[in-house]
């Protein structure tokens, strides 16, 4: 087993499945990565290119001994340090304030006001320094560094700036700063960092269509996949038909195409059923049904007893859908006089049962409609006829009504007949099939197998031996001649 499949979350999904969730929505996926990409792009191309400039000051301890001449002491430098450290911790605030800022704009005559000109200054004190660290953005290159220098120095003259106690003495400040890195003009933009930019929009892109995916996964109220109705319905996959117009018709395709992928599909399905069915009373009788309609499980009915019949086996299919009959159009057969005729009484089986492609292969179409549907396939008359024909036939197929309008199948399959359940993907309702998993648990009914319809088709891989066409027999297998000697001259 794939190690990436072995990682699993408490809820035993596997990064496979993540990874098949995002394959199933990768046009959303893609699509949500381009509108980041656009928007990034947009701003980060249209917005005003800003160029920093920093300038540095260093902030030394003025001593009253240096200031006479004297030499200092260690107790007073060590005192001297700690009032620096003190004190270089507000001079990124004093930056922002009008007493330093005002006299930047009145030297320079900037159209701006102390608020305006304090968004575009920061300051800092690096970590374990006697440093400060002036930076100005803006969108000048040579005025942020003279913005930068000239903020340094009004920081600097507020600093250090000589002032007097009210008794006229005067004060001279313990903090000498000194302009130690000239700010320059910045030969290219601070911002808007066009590859930082471009990364992160697709770093953001990413993660950001993997989420949705993620969400529309989680809101797609129908099934997708395999594991969304073995989730619901505790069942062996016994067999999927995918999607393909080869099984809209009026003929079975193991009739109109039996040498093609749909044929086969049909064919594992049939050898499949016949492994799992018990060797019990009425396991020879299949009944086939569905949670919602339009869930293909008449084409795989028509199809499946196809398929038995193809096999020698003796097979009647019958249509007990009586509500909505559509087993004799599926074949092109008259449905007129079948099943309600038959357990009424008012034919024999002689004249309701049709012998269809071979001799082996009997159909009991569903009749027209005369009585509550409930009432007639609930009677003993019907569970009579079921018995009868179980003994009389190798399989017997009965296409039912979806659960969601009538739980026929439910009663069928209570009796001793095996239930297989058909799943359309892309189809079937999340939520309707809960229901029906739930009715089968109540009544205590274990399908025999579940049955995939509408499944992605299977591209063919290139060089393969094998091959699925549209011909006949004759014509497949000169073909599959052909093909071997074609083989063969390639490997001589």
């Amino acid at each position: 087993m794939d190690e990436a499949e072995q990682v699993q979350d408490g809820n035993g999904v596997t990064i496979l499945d993540l990874f098949n969730v995002v394959r199933r929505h990768v046009i959303t996926a893609v699509v949500t990565l381009v509108i980041v990409m656009v928007a990034i792009c947009a701003y980060t191309f249209t917005c005003t290119p800003q160029y920093t400039a920093t300038s540095e000051l260093l902030a030394t301890y003025r001593s009253s001994a240096a200031a006479s001449g004297a030499s200092s002491n260690a107790g007073e430098l060590s005192s001297g340090a700690n009032y620096i450290n003190s004190q270089i911790q507000t001079y990124p605030q004093l930056v922002k304030t009008e007493s330093v800022l005002q006299p930047v704009i009145d030297d320079l005559g900037l159209d701006t006001t102390v608020k305006g000109l304090a968004a575009s200054v920061t300051a800092s004190n690096p970590d374990d320094t006697m440093l400060v660290d002036i930076s100005v953005n803006n969108p000048d290159p040579k005025q942020a560094s003279s913005i930068a220098n000239s903020v340094a120095e009004n920081l600097r003259k507020q600093v250090t700036s000589t002032i007097y106690s009210d008794e006229g003495d005067k004060i001279i400040s313990p903090v000498n700063l000194t302009v130690v890195q000239q700010a320059y003009a910045p030969a290219s933009p601070s911002s808007p960092n066009v590859k930082l930019n471009l990364a992160a929009g697709l770093a953001v892109g990413v993660i950001l269509g993997i989420v949705v995916a993620f969400i529309k996964d989680l809101l797609d109220t129908r099934v997708r996949r395999d594991s969304d109705v073995t989730a619901v319905i505790d069942a062996p996959v016994l067999g999927s038909l995918s999607r393909n117009e080869a099984y809209v018709g009026t003929s079975p395709v193991i009739i109109s195409r039996p040498a093609s992928r749909e044929a086969e599909e049909i064919r594992r399905l049939r050898t499949n059923v016949m492994f799992v069915l018990p060797d019990e009373p009425l396991s020879n009788v299949i009944v086939v049904t569905s949670a919602g309609p339009s869930e293909g499980k008449t084409t795989l009915s028509v199809n499946l007893a196809t398929a038995f019949a193809e096999n020698g086996s003796k097979v009647l299919l019958i249509d007990a859908d009586v509500r909505n009959p559509s087993v004799s159009k599926a074949l092109g057969i008259e449905g007129a006089v079948g099943l309600t005729h038959l357990i009424t009484n008012r034919v024999s089986s002689h004249d309701a049962i049709q012998r269809y492609w071979k001799p082996n292969f009997h159909v009991l179409p569903a009749g027209k409609q005369t009585m509550n549907p409930s009432i007639l396939l609930n009677s003993r008359a019907m569970k009579a006829l079921v018995e009868q024909v179980s003994g009389a036939y190798d399989y017997v197929i009965i296409d039912t009504a979806p659960m969601q309008v009538a739980n026929d199948a439910a009663v069928f399959a209570k009796e001793g007949p095996e239930l297989l359940l058909v799943a359309g993907l892309g189809v079937t309702e999340k939520k309707l099939l809960r229901q029906t998993g739930r009715e089968l648990s109540t009544l205590s009914i274990d399908p025999v197998g579940l049955a995939m319809n509408y499944g992605e088709t299977e591209k063919p891989q290139k060089g393969g031996y094998y091959y699925y066409g549209d011909e006949s027999d004759d014509n497949g297998r000169k073909r599959q001649i052909q093909h071997k000697k074609s083989e063969k001259m390639k490997k001589d």
